[in-house]
């Protein structure tokens, strides 16, 4: 099925090819779309991918045993789902279905607010062009992203196995990923919607100061509780909960204590927007941005002489001069 992709993955693939048990690395992804139903959406991945769907209830369908995996498509609202797994199980047991009357009701009001989210698969890297048919099919059935109105804080997030759990290897990504923040914002032209929204905000700025610092070279337990003492949240762009929930749940459970962290050996990256309005971007897209984090991370003497600009112009006023900073990162980024 992917040898039409085979000759143009291999600028793909990151410096680092091997996740943190010795195995390949691999990356899943979600988007977030509305203007589809969800029975349209499962139907459309078998028809890619084959497989048998399986509802869990009226607002959750898996996909099993598909070429890629199980894949998994839901309503992206916590409350919607568990009155819809409520609904079902009066549904089996013959209950009074109040539970489902109630869900029904917000999610007709809120339909073009609340998105439908596909959850693919870890793949390899040479296949995460394999993916890119999903967005095409999407966009030819009407479903819309991040433009859909100016509330509709759709995105794409992307889940690439970590290389290693060492701090040291953890801290290399945080320190690229806080050093091309500027520059991807932009380069994504990430949307007014998701800009002035929770779901993506930066780091603190002394956060960065922090791990930027030639001297921070952290333990473990001191990376994760830096982390959380300044990011007690989920709502980041590069969101590292669900690796340090991996690492440590008991921190992050005693520290954060959300439920909706689920735990896994992978970062969680999610600047990008549902841009199905492009008629040329996909997850590929994102994936060849996300690339620039890796690169830098595994660069070590870049990553040191941008630090070292970086905070040069931190000192330089109250205000961060984030244009030119993006320009300083352009002219970096040329020779990674």
């Amino acid at each position: 099925m992917n040898t039409q992709y085979e000759t143009s993955s291999k600028d793909l693939f990151p410096p680092y090819l091997k996740n943190h048990e010795g195995n390949e690395r691999l990356v899943g992804f979600e988007i977030e779309f509305v203007g589809i139903s969800i029975d349209e959406s499962i139907q459309l991945l078998k028809n890619l991918f084959s497989g048998n769907i399986k509802r869990l209830n009226q607002n959750e369908y898996i996909l099993n045993n598909s070429c890629l995996g199980q894949f998994k498509v839901e309503l992206d609202a916590h409350l919607l789902k568990q009155l819809a797994a409520e609904s079902e199980k009066n549904r089996k047991e013959n209950k009074m279905d109040i539970k489902g009357y109630i869900e029904q009701f917000i999610s007709s009001a809120l339909d073009e607010i609340i998105p439908l989210e596909i959850i693919t698969p870890p793949v390899t890297i040479q296949s995460i062009q394999s993916l890119d048919p999903i967005v095409d099919d999407l966009r030819e059935h009407g479903a819309k992203g991040t433009h859909t109105s100016k509330i509709a804080a759709f995105g794409v997030h992307v889940n690439p196995d970590i290389p290693s759990l060492s701090a040291a290897c953890i801290l290399s990504f945080l320190r690229a990923y806080v050093l091309l923040n500027d520059w991807l914002r932009n380069e994504i032209d990430v949307d007014f919607s998701r800009a002035v929204s929770p779901f993506i905000n930066e780091y603190p700025r002394g956060y960065k100061k922090k791990i930027l610092q030639s001297d921070y070279q952290p333990s473990m337990d001191t990376l994760m509780r830096d982390y959380i003492r300044y990011n007690c949240t989920r709502n980041r762009a590069l969101d590292m909960l669900p690796l340090f929930m991996y690492i440590d749940e008991q921190t992050v459970k005693e520290k954060v204590g959300s439920r909706l962290i689920h735990a896994r050996p992978t970062f969680h990256y999610r600047l990008a927007n549902s841009n199905l309005n492009l008629p040329d971007w996909n997850f590929t897209t994102e994936w060849r941005r996300w690339l620039y984090i890796e690169k830098l991370a595994a660069n070590e003497l870049m990553q040191e002489e941008m630090v070292k600009e970086y905070l040069a112009l931190e000192r330089q006023s109250v205000f961060f001069n984030k244009n030119q900073w993006i320009n300083t990162t352009s002219n970096y980024l040329q020779d990674l």
